[in-house]
C-alpha cells in the first residue's frame, strides 16, 4: 500500500532514473548528437501511453467487487506496460486493503490509497430518503486524486466486469472535450430538471475517461461544487446528474461497448427509446455489437438481477463468476436478491404479456420513480 503523500516523490524518482539511464546511455554512444533532454522526453511520453491510469471509489461494503473488478481488468489488459489504480477510499478496511494490494501485487500493478473522507464530508449533499452510497460522489474530485503526471483518466464504477482490450479506448482523442463516456438510459424529464434540453446527451457516469489537463486549466471540480450548491445539495441522479449538467455539450460519446448495462442485454434499441422517451441513441446494430463483444460490462440495477446476488439471470454472469473464482472473495456466498418488489413484479408481467403492456408498465413505473426520488 502506498499514501498519496508518496506519490510525487515516486513519480519524481521514477523519471531521475530514467534521466540517469539516458545519460549513461549518451556518454556510451558519444558519436551520436542527440539532446539528452529530447530523447528524455520522448521516452517519458511513450511510457505515458503505455501505463493504464484507472480510478475507483468504493467504501468497504463495495470493496470487494472493486477487488473483482479489477482483477478483471488486470486479466484483460496484460499488454500493458503498466496499470495505476488510484482507490478514492471512502472507508475500506485495512484487510479489504491488503486483499485489493495482494491482488496489485500478484500482477505487478501499482495502487494507491487516496482517504476521500474529509473531502467528501465538506460537500452540502442532500442525501433524504435516497438509497445512495456517499462514496460515488468521489469521482467528482478525480483531478485532485490523480497526479499531475497524469492528464486523463479511466473511472469504472465497481460492479464492472472488464473483458477486453482497452488500448484503444485508452488512445482515445479527447481534445476539446470534457470527458467521454456510453449513453445511459434515463427518463428525459429527469434530464430536463437538471438544465437540459430533451435532446442533449447524457452519459452513465460509471465508466468514463476524463480529460483531467481540461478539469484543472478550467477549474472543473468548483463548477460542480455550485451546481450542488445550485440545486441545494440534491442533484437527479446525483453525482452523474453533476458530470452531465456540467460536462453537457462537451461530452464524446463513446460505442456502447465500452459500457455494457443491464438494460442493453433486456430491451432493443426502439425498446429503449419508447420507454425513456430519448429521441438520440444507438442503433440495434450497434447494441448487437456490443453484446457479442463487450469491452466492459456494467451490471447495473434491472430485470435481470446482479451476479453477485441470487436468482440473476443475466446472460454474462458467468464473466463476473469466474473472475470472482481468482479473487480473495472466492468462498463467499451470494447475497440475496435485493431487487425493490416493484421491479421483480415487473420482469414477470414483461416475460408474460404482450410487448405494448410490459413497456407501458415499465415506463409509467419509471416516471413514478423519477416524481419520487428526484
Amino acid at each position: 500500500m502506498k499514501d498519496i503523500k508518496k506519490i510525487e516523490n515516486i513519480k519524481n524518482k521514477e523519471n531521475e532514473k530514467d534521466v540517469t539511464d539516458y545519460k549513461n546511455e549518451s556518454k556510451k554512444n558519444k558519436g551520436e548528437k542527440v539532446l539528452i533532454n529530447s530523447v528524455i522526453n520522448k521516452k517519458i511520453k511513450n511510457d505515458k501511453k503505455e501505463i493504464l491510469c484507472v480510478s475507483f471509489n468504493a467504501d468497504n461494503n463495495y470493496a470487494k467487487y472493486l477487488g473483482i473488478s479489477m482483477l478483471s481488468l488486470f486479466e484483460a489488459n496484460k499488454s500493458f506496460k503498466g496499470i495505476d489504480v488510484y482507490i478514492m477510499d471512502c472507508g475500506i478496511s485495512d484487510e479489504n486493503k491488503k486483499k485489493l494490494s495482494k491482488i496489485c501485487e500478484e500482477y505487478k500493478r501499482n495502487i494507491f490509497f487516496i482517504s476521500m473522507k474529509e473531502l467528501i464530508s465538506g460537500l452540502k449533499l442532500n442525501m433524504g430518503h435516497k438509497k445512495i452510497a456517499i462514496a460515488a460522489y468521489a469521482r467528482l474530485f478525480l483531478s485532485s486524486v490523480i497526479p499531475d503526471t497524469y492528464d486523463k483518466v479511466l473511472y469504472l464504477d465497481c460492479d464492472t466486469i472488464i473483458t477486453d482490450n482497452l488500448h484503444k479506448l485508452w488512445e482515445t482523442n479527447l481534445t476539446g472535450f470534457l470527458a467521454a463516456g456510453v449513453q445511459d438510459t434515463v427518463e428525459r424529464s429527469a434530464v430536463v430538471k437538471i438544465g437540459l434540453s430533451q435532446s442533449d446527451l447524457y452519459v452513465n457516469a460509471g465508466v468514463l475517461l476524463a480529460n483531467l489537463a481540461y478539469w484543472r486549466k478550467e477549474n472543473i471540480e468548483e463548477q460542480f461544487i455550485d451546481f450542488i450548491d445550485k440545486f441545494k445539495g440534491n442533484v437527479p441522479f446525483h453525482d452523474q446528474g453533476i458530470i452531465n449538467g456540467v460536462c453537457n455539450k462537451r461530452l464524446l460519446i463513446l460505442p456502447p461497448r465500452y459500457n455494457v448495462t443491464s438494460n442493453m442485454y433486456s430491451f432493443t434499441a426502439n425498446t429503449i427509446k419508447r420507454i425513456y422517451s430519448i429521441k438520440n441513441y444507438y442503433l440495434q446494430k450497434d447494441l448487437d455489437d456490443a453484446r457479442e463483444n463487450p469491452a466492459i460490462l456494467h451490471f447495473t440495477t434491472g430485470l435481470v438481477g446482479r451476479p453477485w446476488e441470487e436468482n440473476c439471470t443475466h446472460p454474462m454472469k458467468a464473466a463476473f463468476l469466474n473472475a470472482l473464482d481468482k479473487s480473495p472473495w472466492k468462498d463467499e456466498p451470494l447475497l440475496p436478491d435485493s431487487r425493490r418488489l416493484s421491479l421483480k413484479a415487473y420482469t414477470f408481467l414483461y416475460r408474460h404479456s404482450p410487448l405494448f403492456i410490459s413497456e407501458n408498465i415499465y415506463r409509467i413505473g419509471n416516471r413514478f420513480k423519477e416524481l419520487v426520488y428526484y
